[in-house]
C-alpha cells in the first residue's frame, strides 16, 4: 500500500557560503541575495550572488548582480532589493576604508540583474559609516531606509553598532535627520570585550533590521552580537510609528521583554552556531511568514542561509528557527500559475478575446485592444474565503483591465480593474454602483504592478502593489474568478489563489455576520469592539462560534484571553473543530484553581494535560491548530504540545468558550496544500 505523506526540508537551504540572505519574492518566484564573499574583488569580478527557485525548496544558481566600482571600494555586504514600478533597486553597503562605508543602490529592470550602480551615495553625508540596508513601505507608500551605524555615546546605551531610520524621497535620496531606532543596551549583545581598533572599549552590535507591520504596530527584527562568534543571535523592537520625532535621541522603539528571562528570539545551539541577520518573506501562498537567516554547523566556518516559519502572536512575534531537522516543506496556493508551459491548461477558458501564453515572461497576454470586453475565466472553484494574487500590466490601448469575481449563478458580479487615467474601480455590475481610488501618482501601467484581493465573509478587501486601496462589503460572496480586457490589450502574470482568511478586529464597522461568522446559539453576545471580538456573556453555558467551509489539511490559530468568569463554574475557552456527521473535537484551556490545563474533548478518551505553572488565561494566550486527516497537532504560544492520533476527514474550526466570557484577535485558518512523497 502506498502511504502519502508530506514533504519535508532541512536547513541550511543551500550548502556553500551565503550569509546576510535577503529573499525577495516577485510573481511567484523567489530570488536570495547575499554579501559577497570576496573582500577585494578582481578587476572583472562581479559581486553579489544570487539563487532562485519557485517553491523556497530547490534553489538555483542565477550568478551574481553587479560588476564591483573598483578602487578604493571593498567589502561589498548586505544587499537588499526592492521594487517599485516593476524595477528593481538594490540597496547595498560598500566600505572605502576599514570604518568608513555608506550605503549605494543600483537597478535592474529584472530581479537577476544585472544590476547597475546609480551613482547615488545615500549616506556619506550623513554619517560617516553605514552598513545593512533594509527598504520599508508604509501603507501610506512612504518609504523608510532602515542602517545599523555606530553609537559612540554611552549615555543612553551601550557603545558599539546600532540601527536608524531616515525617510527616502524617492530610491535615491535620504530625508535627513537620520532618527535612532534600536542601539545596544543588553549584555548578550557583545561584539568584542577590549576591541583594539575602536580603542579599547568593549564594543557591543546590534544590526541587521528588518521591519514589518501587523495590527497597527511595527516590528523590527535584528541580530545582535559577534558574527563569527557562537552568541550571534535575534531578537526585536516594536514601536507604533515607523519613524519616531527625536532623532538619534528618540525613544519610540522598545525591546521585547523576551520569554523565561532570555531576551533573545532566535539563538542557536550545537547544531546551528550564530544564527542571524534575517529577512522576512512570504511563502508560496501569500500567507506564511518566513525568515531568511544565515547560521553556521559544527566543523564549518562558511555562513549557510536558512529558513524558518515566523508567526505573528497578536502584538508578538515567534518562530521556532533555528531548526536543524526536517521540517514541512511551504504550503503551496491551491491554484498557482506562472504560465511556464506554452499552452493554457485545461482550468482556463476563454469566452471571448485573444489570449496567449508568452512563456518568456512567464505570463498570459490578451492581445486585441480593439475588443469591447475579453474575458478568460478560471475554473476553479473560489472557497468561502480567500486570497488571490494576480500580478498585471497595460501592453496598448486606452481601455482597462483587471478581474472580474462572480457568484454561484453569475447573476451578481463585481469587476475590479485598473484604469488609463490610473484609478483602481470597483465596479458591482448588478448595481452600478462604484468605488474608486487613484493609484500612486507615479504608477506605469506598462510595468508589473500585483493586486491582491481577498474576501473575509462579506468583505472584499483589495491592494495595489502592497498598499491598502479599498474595502468593499458584498451582497453576496463570490464563487468564481476570471482575467478581462476592456478596449486595451494587457498581460496577466504569477496567479495564486489560496483559502485563507486572517480576522483581526480593527474596525468596529465589521460584524462578526459581515465577516462571515455564525454562532451555534445567540451571535448577539459576540461583539467587535476594542479592537478584538469579544464573547460578552459570562454566564454559565457554552457558546461556540464558527465561520468558514471544511478542509481536509488546514491549519488555524487564535490569540485569546479570558476577560469574566461565571461564579461558582470552571471558565474555559479555545478553539472547536466541527467535522460533518460526528461531535465536535474542542481544544479547551480551563482556568483551575492551581492553574492552567489543556483538555480535549470529543473524543473516545477525553485528555487532560496540565500547563506550565504560572499561566494565567487573563493574560494572552495563541493556540494553533494544525489538523491533517489522521492527526491533530496543537501548539501553543509557538512551541507544540500534544500530538493526537485522530481520524477526521474534513473539518472547520471555531471559536469557543465556556462559562465565562473573552477576548479573540488574529483568527485565522489557511487550507492547506502541500507537496507528497510516496513510500511503499
Amino acid at each position: 500500500m502506498t502511504v502519502k505523506q508530506q514533504a519535508t526540508w532541512s536547513n541550511p537551504f543551500w550548502h556553500q557560503g551565503f550569509a546576510d540572505p535577503f529573499v525577495l519574492k516577485v510573481r511567484g518566484r523567489y530570488y536570495a541575495y547575499a554579501t559577497e564573499n570576496i573582500a577585494h574583488p578582481t578587476e572583472q569580478a562581479r559581486v553579489f550572488p544570487i539563487l532562485t527557485s519557485t517553491d523556497m525548496v530547490s534553489w538555483q544558481e542565477v550568478g551574481k548582480a553587479m560588476a564591483h566600482l573598483g578602487a578604493p571600494h571593498f567589502f561589498y555586504w548586505a544587499p537588499e532589493v526592492t521594487v517599485s514600478n516593476g524595477q528593481f533597486f538594490m540597496y547595498y553597503a560598500v566600505h572605502t576604508e576599514e570604518f568608513a562605508g555608506s550605503i549605494r543602490v543600483a537597478v535592474a529592470d529584472q530581479p537577476e540583474g544585472p544590476f547597475v550602480d546609480s551613482g547615488h551615495d545615500l549616506t556619506a553625508g550623513l554619517v560617516p559609516w553605514a552598513i545593512d540596508p533594509h527598504v520599508f513601505k508604509d501603507d501610506d507608500g512612504q518609504w523608510y531606509l532602515y542602517m545599523t551605524i555606530e553609537y559612540l555615546d554611552a549615555e543612553s546605551g551601550l557603545v558599539g553598532s546600532g540601527n536608524a531610520v531616515a525617510r527616502l524621497l524617492d530610491p535615491f535620496t535620504v530625508q535627513g535627520p537620520i532618527t535612532r531606532v534600536t542601539r545596544p543596551t543588553q549584555a548578550w549583545q557583545i561584539f568584542e570585550q577590549r576591541r583594539a581598533s575602536k580603542g579599547g572599549v568593549d564594543w557591543y552590535t546590534v544590526e541587521g533590521p528588518a521591519v514589518l507591520r501587523q495590527r497597527r504596530n511595527y516590528y523590527q527584527m535584528y541580530s545582535g552580537g559577534c558574527y563569527y562568534r557562537d552568541n550571534y543571535a535575534m531578537s526585536y523592537a516594536s514601536a507604533e510609528r515607523p519613524m519616531g520625532p527625536g532623532g538619534l535621541q528618540d525613544t519610540s522603539w522598545h525591546d521585547w521583554s523576551g520569554r523565561q528571562g532570555d531576551p533573545r528570539l532566535v539563538h542557536g545551539d550545537e547544531w546551528m552556531i550564530g544564527p542571524g541577520h534575517n529577512s522576512i518573506v512570504l511563502g508560496p501562498n501569500n500567507v506564511d511568514h518566513y525568515i531568511a537567516y544565515h547560521a553556521t554547523q559544527p566543523g564549518m566556518t562558511e555562513r549557510q542561509p536558512c529558513l524558518d516559519r515566523l508567526f505573528l502572536h497578536g502584538d508578538e512575534l515567534w518562530t521556532p528557527a533555528a531548526t536543524h531537522t526536517p521540517q514541512p516543506v511551504p504550503t503551496m496556493p491551491r491554484l498557482r500559475d506562472l504560465f511556464a508551459a506554452p499552452a493554457l491548461s485545461s482550468n482556463w477558458q476563454a469566452t471571448s478575446g485573444e489570449w496567449k501564453v508568452v512563456v518568456e515572461e512567464g505570463a498570459v497576454v490578451q492581445h486585441d485592444q480593439s475588443l469591447k470586453r475579453s474575458i478568460l475565466c478560471q475554473q476553479t472553484r473560489l472557497s468561502a474565503n480567500w486570497l488571490l494574487e494576480v500580478n498585471l500590466k497595460q501592453e496598448s490601448g486606452q481601455g482597462t483591465y483587471g478581474v472580474l469575481l462572480q457568484d454561484n449563478n453569475k447573476r451578481d458580479a463585481i469587476q475590479c480593474t485598473i484604469t488609463a487615467d490610473k484609478q483602481l474601480v470597483c465596479t458591482n455590475l448588478q448595481t452600478g454602483s462604484t468605488q474608486a481610488r487613484a493609484l500612486p501618482a507615479n504608477t506605469i501601467l506598462e510595468r508589473w504592478h500585483q493586486l491582491l484581493l481577498s474576501q473575509s465573509g462579506h468583505i472584499l478587501t483589495i491592494q495595489f502593489d502592497g498598499l491598502p486601496m479599498m474595502d468593499v462589503v458584498l451582497d453576496h460572496v463570490m464563487h468564481s474568478f476570471a482575467l478581462i480586457t476592456e478596449q486595451c490589450s494587457a498581460a496577466f502574470s504569477a496567479i495564486s489563489l489560496t483559502d485563507h482568511y486572517r480576522d483581526e478586529f480593527l474596525s468596529a464597522d465589521h460584524t462578526p455576520a459581515m465577516l462571515g461568522w455564525s454562532a451555534a446559539t445567540d451571535l448577539q453576545d459576540w461583539q467587535i469592539h476594542d479592537d478584538a471580538l469579544h464573547q460578552t456573556s459570562s454566564a454559565t453555558g457554552t457558546h461556540m462560534l464558527y465561520k468558514g467551509q471544511s478542509y481536509s489539511q488546514s491549519e488555524g490559530s487564535a490569540t485569546m484571553k479570558l476577560t469574566q468568569r461565571a461564579e461558582n463554574a470552571e471558565a474555559a475557552l479555545g478553539l472547536v473543530l466541527h467535522a460533518p456527521e460526528r461531535a465536535p473535537i474542542t481544544v479547551w484551556f480551563v482556568q483551575e484553581p492551581t492553574g492552567v490545563s489543556l483538555r480535549v474533548a470529543g473524543l473516545a478518551d477525553p485528555i487532560k494535560q496540565q500547563l506550565p505553572q504560572g499561566s494565567d488565561l487573563h493574560d494572552w494566550h495563541t493556540l494553533r491548530l494544525q489538523c491533517q486527516p489522521a492527526c491533530l497537532r496543537i501548539f501553543l504560544d509557538g512551541p507544540e504540545i500534544a500530538s493526537l492520533p485522530i481520524s477526521m476527514e474534513t473539518s472547520r474550526m471555531g471559536l469557543a468558550t465556556s462559562n465565562a466570557a473573552a477576548a479573540f484577535i488574529s483568527v485565522w485558518q489557511t487550507g492547506q496544500s502541500f507537496s507528497v512523497k510516496g513510500e511503499e
